[in-house]
């Protein structure tokens, strides 16, 4: 009988996704978890969905509801699931240099 030998992945070596994985898109919502109406778009990843976030409120005073921000990603079957509820975005300013 044959066994297939267990599939190891070095930790720092490059991330495998899945077909469902590599396929999985971000949107942010507001505050009562619908799409955002100013930063409505699909992204490619975390990182890019959270700094248009910032980019967008970096010098605006947005209404309590539109500043609060969470995210969702999309499900193998169309759907949205939300991975970061709906809260003020905070993050470190960075450090002003003269």
């Amino acid at each position: 009988m044959f066994q297939a030998a267990p599939v190891m992945t070095p930790l720092n070596g490059p991330l495998l996704l899945s077909r469902h994985q590599a396929n999985r898109a971000y949107r942010l919502i507001d505050a009562v978890f619908q799409p955002h109406p100013h930063l409505d778009g699909r992204y490619e990843s975390i990182e890019e969905a959270i700094g248009e976030a910032i980019g967008w409120l970096d010098g605006l005073e947005p209404e309590a509801g539109q500043a609060s921000i969470g995210l969702e990603v999309s499900t193998s079957n169309g759907d949205w699931r939300t991975i970061r509820h709906p809260m003020p975005l905070l993050c470190p300013l960075p450090a002003m240099v003269d």
